[in-house]
């Protein structure tokens, strides 16, 4: 009896599993491959890193040299490329930023001025009193100079409203007046209306003073204060508190409500208060004044605790309204990160 026997397999494509030293071969390409897969990306930001670090110092004298010629624009623009990927005191790259920026006076710059100088002192958190009292002094300077600005800007159209105020009281008298001042177009389409003038005014001058209420609340951080200063400094910071006073004074009487306003009347005091002061005694009439005294300060730190938080309030309005027009941040161009550069003292 004979067997069939049994059919040939069809020829099929996968070619035979290697053995031996091939195999050994194949699993070390596999595994060489998906090493250098999984590190380089690593090798690659060490290398950025690298190349980056490389290049801060001499970027950081551009930027310096800059300043120093007072193209602050510029200096500013070297000292925002230092905040990427900076891991030596990144906080610098901020602070050099912030001081280039506030120091050309630029209306919307101010405004990153004052992230980048808030950014540092953040990073500054562990540093030493006299390098946050830097930064706390020129953060305090850049609200001063938005404060100024605020109130040139009010100062203009007080006497834009004063001049149509007068315009129209000629007008109305029949007398001469300038026919430009009312029609600044010269097609009799729209005539300046006082009273958004004159509340124009109010909110710019009490932009001012909250911006001046902040600067003196920063002035007041804690920082400064326990730092090594010289006698010449510390006079330098007691003629800032004054002068942000005075410009706070400056612009609350500047505000048309306050304006022409009456005598003030001392009323009589009664037989009962008189009593009442006479009995206390030199004693208690001191610590009666040491006590009224101390509320006062304590109100009038309220309420400058409240005109910083609304300064700030008001500051993001601006920049959200100016990023819902532009699309983007308001200065002098996007915030690349983190970074370092060489100290830029106060100006």
């Amino acid at each position: 009896m004979s067997w069939t026997p049994p059919p040939t397999p069809p020829t099929g494509h996968r070619k035979p599993r290697p053995t031996g030293v091939a195999a050994l071969r194949a699993a070390r390409l596999r595994r060489r491959t998906w090493w250098l897969v999984g590190t380089l990306p690593v090798v690659l930001a060490l290398v950025v890193l690298g190349v980056k670090l490389a290049f801060l110092a001499p970027i950081a004298a551009m930027g310096k040299d800059r300043y120093d010629t007072g193209d602050a624009e510029s200096a500013a623009d070297y000292y925002g490329i230092q905040r990427t990927l900076n891991i030596v005191e990144p906080w610098k790259a901020h602070y050099n930023h912030g001081t280039a920026l506030a120091r050309s006076e630029d209306s919307w710059a101010l405004y990153d001025a004052i992230t980048s100088l808030d950014r540092a002192y953040d990073l500054a958190e562990h540093e030493s009193p006299e390098e946050r009292c830097m930064i706390q002094t020129n953060l305090s300077l850049t609200y001063e100079i938005q404060g100024d600005g605020d109130m040139a800007y009010a100062d203009g159209k007080a006497a834009e409203l004063a001049l149509v105020e007068e315009a129209i009281a000629a007008r109305d008298a029949g007398l001469p007046y300038d026919e430009e001042v009312l029609d600044p177009y010269g097609d009799g389409s729209e005539e300046p209306d006082p009273e958004e003038l004159r509340q124009d005014v109010a909110d710019w001058y009490e932009y001012a003073e909250r911006e001046y209420a902040t600067a003196e609340q920063i002035r007041g951080w804690p920082d400064c204060g326990e730092s090594e200063q010289t006698p010449e400094q510390e006079e330098q910071d007691e003629a800032a508190l004054q002068r942000l006073q005075d410009k706070q004074q400056q612009a609350q009487d500047s505000q048309p409500e306050n304006q022409g306003g009456g005598d003030t009347q001392e009323g009589e005091g009664s037989e009962g208060d008189e009593q009442s002061e006479a009995s206390g005694g030199e004693g208690s009439e001191g610590e009666g004044q040491q006590s009224q005294a101390e509320r006062e300060e304590q109100q009038r730190q309220q309420e400058l605790e409240q005109q910083g938080s609304e300064a700030r309030d008001e500051q993001e309005r601006l920049e959200q309204e100016y990023r819902d027009l532009y699309g983007d941040q308001p200065g002098t161009g996007t915030d690349p990160g983190d970074g370092s550069g060489s100290g830029t003292k106060n100006w």
